[in-house]
């Protein structure tokens, strides 16, 4: 991650006209999108014809997928994601005010975390040759073990298309780094309060649903899609 780092502030601190910032206006419109991330609202600043600076925050909270592995049914999975991020966008082609491609760099600092809530009482488990139920077994919370902000750079490449002197369109694709956190539980009852064969099934979802996050690696893609004003 740290290499990630610093060649992001490598680009960001040889990329022309960097030092021209306009220091009379603090910002010259604004940014409303989405990413994988959640909501985006952003500030809009012009450094240059060719280079702009976006920062702002991002939030989203609710459902996105659905737990299944060894679940008589489904259950939602939360999604928790809030925090701030810079950008340096330097046009290839076009510039601040016309449509073109660009690159994007940024940087950052979230907390992404994910949640799941089962119901014990209403599975079924595997005692040798029979199947049981353990109605007293109360509830299962598996979580993401991310309590924290993390650093998060990110790479994109991206297309505007200007409407009108106020008005653009931006859609954009890339990767960034995030280190992928285990998944632990909870239980309401206190784990060494339940059977060996409750176990052993809770065993196997956060072990299933670990492999699934190591699948995707500390490389991930990140999209967005934005429409931007200008005052």
């Amino acid at each position: 991650m740290i290499k990630v780092l610093k060649i992001i502030f490598i680009l960001l601190a040889f990329s022309e006209n960097y030092i021209y910032a306009k220091p009379s206006q603090f910002s010259e419109g604004f940014e409303i999108g989405i990413s994988e991330k959640g909501l985006n609202l952003n500030l809009i600043n012009d450094i240059s014809d060719k280079s702009q600076l976006t920062f702002g925050l991002h939030n989203f909270q609710g459902s996105i997928l659905d737990l299944k592995y060894l679940l008589i049914e489904p259950v939602p999975i939360f999604y928790d994601s809030k925090g701030f991020q810079i950008s340096f966008k330097r046009f290839i082609t076009g510039s601040v005010k016309e449509s073109g491609v660009f690159g994007k760099v940024g940087i950052g600092l979230s907390s992404i975390k994910a949640s799941s809530n089962i119901d014990l009482g209403s599975q079924i488990y595997d005692q040798g040759s029979f199947t049981v139920t353990c109605r007293t077994c109360g509830s299962l919370i598996l979580e993401t073990n991310n309590n924290s902000y993390k650093f998060i750079p990110s790479f994109s490449l991206g297309w505007q298309q200007k409407i009108n002197q106020k008005f653009s369109f931006s859609i954009s694709a890339g990767i960034q780094y995030f280190d992928m956190p285990n998944i632990i539980s909870k239980t309401s009852r206190g784990e060494e309060n339940l059977p060996p064969y409750v176990m052993s099934k809770i065993n196997s979802i956060i072990d299933n649903s670990n492999q699934e996050l190591d699948k995707y690696g500390e490389i991930i893609p990140t999209i967005s899609i934005s429409t931007n004003y200008i005052f």
